[in-house]
């Protein structure tokens, strides 16, 4: 996947961005394929990461807030060598009567493919928890908590509070107990 091109618009205007998703956890080394690269900024740098994205995309798509998508903005965008870029602010999942909304993070640390900077697992990991069909990639998660440790305990602990599935609930206090024993 050519997704550095992608990278190097953003931080040619000096937009603030982080990685996230499926490219998150590969870039973490994780045994995923990303389909498609996850953008997340924040809400006053996206008109300008939409403009910059736009003018150099084959095709966009404005996917607007339904269902259980409560995330403020977010744009597919097609580029000219088949790669899938989702721009996306104020990221948000529903969960029965609770928004869930992730916190924008972006730390800048060393991967596979260079230092750039990355979402938080541990907020990408609550979310897996309310979106369907991601069991594997959670799971893929904890068994990385628990040889690499948690990078910021102090969100995992403020999620308890969020109104989460009782089984999110379990699996996080879990992660924490285990990480203070560590």
């Amino acid at each position: 996947m050519h997704f550095k091109p992608v990278l190097e618009l953003l931080e040619a205007r000096g937009i603030s961005y982080a990685i996230g998703g499926s490219l998150l956890l590969y870039l973490k080394g994780l045994p995923v394929c990303p389909n498609d690269v996850d953008i997340l900024v924040e809400r006053e740098c996206f008109a300008c990461a939409k403009e910059v994205l736009q003018a150099s995309a084959v095709t966009y798509e404005d996917k607007p807030a339904q269902g259980i998508f409560l995330t403020r903005a977010c744009i597919t965008f097609g580029m000219s060598d088949g790669l899938q870029v989702d721009l996306m602010t104020d990221f948000a999942i529903l969960y029965e009567t609770n928004v869930i909304q992730m916190p924008f993070t972006a730390i800048k640390e060393q991967t596979k493919d260079g230092l750039l900077p990355l979402g938080s697992m541990e907020a990408w990991y609550v979310m897996y928890w309310l979106l369907p069909g991601k069991e594997k990639k959670r799971a893929l998660m904890e068994d990385y908590f628990h040889s690499n440790g948690l990078a910021d305990p102090s969100y995992l602990k403020q999620a308890l509070t969020l109104g989460l599935p009782e089984a999110a609930n379990f699996a996080i206090s879990r992660l924490l107990a285990d990480a203070s024993r560590n």
